[in-house]
């Protein structure tokens, strides 16, 4: 109420400056220009300093959570062996390289655990990790687990509760884990810990696209949508070469706090959604509005001038779940299909890290190899080095480019088949994992634009989030997909990339998005609004029917009432005579 008292103040004084001769008598309505709400967010700005600002805190939570995501890559390095002049060890491990035969012969005996060299997880807490390989997949994927069950925590508050609600609140879940990370003192911290980096980290990431696509319009939305894909891959640069200077996890796992924790004090500075506002206030939307117009030194709009939005106070009450995706006839098969294209291309992504020491090069040459693909992909598809507003990806066709990706990388991995053993085999091997990474990541800047132009506004954040809750799958079935892989001595790369084919094959039925406008409402409860409408008007119709019709028999029963008397009477004339 005090808002609407606020706003109604500006208004006032607004008119108060008019010419004088405009205002000729107070009670004369003041006729303001109604403008929708992207004309609004144009006038307040769209890509100005605010725009800016919080592009930059969301692109350096990208990077840490790369560091996050790919921790169980870093955190789990095989250690090597030294068999300290111990005959029996000779023996049993010819190399430094802790190869099947040697493992085997270590775990038989936990005292060995003496001949292995490395500071990673697997050998942390005078346990021999390496020995469980079950108990050792479940702990890498543990992150991947927090991840699909934030999703659907985080997806209902944001859209339900609010963007920026949802962003602070699993970001402070990460902050968490990442302490409890750093101090942990046992196997059950470091899985509750991970678990609560997954459960935060990677939801917020996700809910940055919303903010994007809701308070950014143009080429500056297409730009910060490809940035953040930049800022990741250099996350991944960063973190290993982290790893591979400080090879302790423990060291890596307090760095990894320090810039989280301060990454939480600047979601702050980040405006709630005004288009989300739109939908459940428009007082509330205009105050934030004018917020981001006072920061991007802009011309303020007053309430009158934004258009309401008609089904606001129907919006309110609506609460919408993961049920409203596949209820929906129109964005039911939408929603599967785009589930099934996340999980092949985080289970492409992922298992390519995850299988890089099997790739017979250096491991940290190999990531690195990878990783440069990797931001060369984001260069590329952004168009970073010639345009920093004309974008690739402004011009590729969504789903088209996007099955072409997928089928491609498909028949690059059957290349794995074939097993040499001579350097330009393991070269080409090495360049070949990084080609396919390229691919990936370009399909998957492409799927994330695609998806939030997929779905209507009204579900797009919780869509998102949903979505990515069936990519997080995909990076929890490669951890166990490359250990079944080994026992059948089939290279894991084969086995993604066919998985990879099949779901491309699912987005045939899609439609194209691009240069498309976003959706705001279900189809189908669009129709039943304005059937709802249409309903009304018969009611109202067939009432004036009914009372006419009633009218009108009740006139004819008159007149039979006096017909009948009259032929009484009639007849009693005639009787009397």
């Amino acid at each position: 109420m005090y808002e609407d008292i606020h706003l109604q103040h500006q208004t006032n004084a607004y008119i108060e400056q008019k010419d004088p001769i405009e205002v000729t008598d107070n009670t004369e309505e003041i006729e303001f220009k109604q403008l929708t709400y992207d004309q609004a967010l144009s006038q307040v700005g769209s890509s100005g300093y605010y725009q800016k600002r919080a592009f930059i805190i969301f692109g350096l939570q990208w990077m840490i959570t790369t560091w996050i995501l790919f921790a169980p890559v870093f955190y789990f390095i095989e250690p090597k062996v030294d068999c300290k002049n111990d005959l029996n060890c000779y023996n049993e491990c010819s190399t430094h390289i802790l190869d099947d035969q040697c493992l085997s012969y270590i775990c038989e005996d936990q005292s060995r655990i003496e001949f292995l060299v490395g500071n990673s997880l697997n050998t942390a807490f005078n346990t021999i990790l390496s020995c469980n390989k079950t108990l050792q997949s479940i702990i890498k994927s543990i992150v991947y687990f927090g991840s699909l069950a934030g999703f659907f925590i985080f997806s209902f508050i944001a859209d339900n509760y609010g963007r920026k609600l949802a962003l602070i609140l699993s970001w402070s879940i990460t902050t968490i884990g990442s302490l409890i990370l750093a101090t942990a003192q046992n196997f059950q911290m470091i899985t509750g810990a991970m678990f609560l980096l997954g459960f935060g980290g990677n939801p917020a990431i996700t809910v940055h696209y919303s903010f994007i696509n809701e308070h950014s319009q143009g080429h500056f939305r297409e730009f910060q949508n490809v940035g953040l894909q930049v800022f990741f891959a250099i996350g991944e640069f960063t973190f290993i070469t982290l790893a591979y200077y400080m090879p302790d996890w423990r060291s890596l796992a307090i760095i990894a706090a320090i810039p989280t924790i301060m990454l939480a004090f600047a979601n702050f500075l980040i405006l709630e959604s005004p288009q989300f506002l739109y939908t459940k206030n428009k007082s509330q939307c205009v105050q934030t509005l004018n917020q981001i117009a006072k920061i991007n030194s802009k011309k303020p709009i007053y309430i009158d001038e934004l258009i309401t939005n008609p089904k606001s106070k129907a919006k309110n009450q609506k609460m919408y779940t993961a049920w409203d995706l596949v209820r929906y006839k129109s964005i039911r098969y939408i929603f599967i299909a785009c589930v099934m294209m996340f999980f092949a291309i985080q289970l492409i992504y992922y298992g390519i890290s995850f299988v890089s020491d099997q790739l017979g090069m250096n491991f940290f040459t190999s990531n690195y190899i990878i990783a440069f693909f990797e931001l060369t992909a984001y260069l590329v598809t952004g168009k970073y080095i010639i345009y920093f507003r004309d974008f690739l990806v402004t011009k590729l066709k969504r789903k088209k480019n996007i099955i072409f990706g997928l089928i491609l990388v498909g028949l690059m991995s059957q290349y794995f088949l074939i097993q040499f053993n001579n350097s330009i085999f393991i070269i080409m091997q090495g360049v070949l994992a990084g080609v396919m990474r390229f691919i990936i990541c370009v399909i998957w800047a492409l799927a994330f634009v695609y998806v939030s132009e997929l779905f209507p506004s009204v579900v797009r954040s919780l869509a998102l989030l949903l979505i990515s809750a069936g990519g997080s799958i995909g990076s929890i079935v490669q951890t166990f997909l490359n250990n079944l892989c080994q026992q059948f001595q089939v290279h894991p790369m084969v086995v993604f990339g066919l998985i990879g084919m099949l779901c491309g094959l699912l987005l045939l039925p899609l439609k194209e998005t691009l240069n498309q406008g976003l959706i705001e409402n279900i189809e189908e409860e669009e129709k039943l609004m304005n059937q709802c409408k249409s309903v009304n008007k018969c009611q109202q119709s067939d009432e004036t029917e009914e009372s006419g019709e009633a009218d009108q028999m009740e006139n004819l029963n008159e007149e039979r009432e006096f017909l009948i008397i009259k032929q009484t009477n009639t007849n009693s004339e005639k009787k009397d005579c």
